[in-house]
């Protein structure tokens, strides 16, 4: 039977590589002796854990059955909480689509992988939310010492920024289908 591979990679800034992440998951389904053929690849820059359009097609194609299998670099790469990651994962495994974490090396289709994964992306979670905390603590000492935070007075971009769907619409093409889709 032909497996369809969907290799999603994620960085959460401009100027970070995807390269390693990328060969990583070629490799691994190389080493499973999947058709490069069926596999195709997804890419994103996005740092949001709300708005991630490229991982909401991989998703979409899993609930309409266009692939078999997920593969992801790591879990935090797709999952930042414990819960969404149950939600999908339960959603995808109904529909037969098998999720593959290639550094994780579990197999989710046992009672203990899918435990041990759960808790890897739960403990992702928890380092996502103290890192926020942490940041905001830093910002609020900062201004406890009178530092002036934020644009400099006189800058050239005066006006207020509009951020809602900034991101979201940063990685889609004018004709509003999903950027950084490609067959390898």
């Amino acid at each position: 039977m032909t497996r369809k591979i969907a290799i999603y990679v994620r960085v959460s800034t401009e100027g970070q590589e995807l390269d390693q992440q990328l060969d990583s998951c070629i490799k691994f389904c190389e080493v499973k002796g999947y058709d490069r053929e069926n596999i195709e690849v997804f890419k994103e820059v996005q740092g949001s854990t709300k708005v991630r359009p490229v991982w909401d097609q991989v998703l979409k194609l899993g609930r309409q059955g266009a692939i078999d299998i997920i593969c992801v670099y790591r879990l935090d790469r797709a999952w930042r909480s414990s819960r969404q990651f149950i939600m999908d994962f339960d959603s995808m495994a109904a529909r037969g689509v098998n999720v593959i974490s290639v550094m994780e090396g579990l197999d989710p289709t046992t009672p203990i992988g899918k435990a041990m994964m759960t808790i890897l992306v739960a403990l992702a979670e928890l380092e996502r939310i103290n890192i926020s905390i942490a940041t905001k603590q830093r910002l609020a000492a900062k201004r406890n010492l009178g530092q002036v935070l934020g644009r400099p007075k006189g800058s050239k971009d005066k006006g207020k920024r509009n951020t809602r769907n900034y991101y979201g619409n940063k990685n889609r093409s004018k004709k509003g289908g999903v950027k950084n889709r490609a067959k390898i």
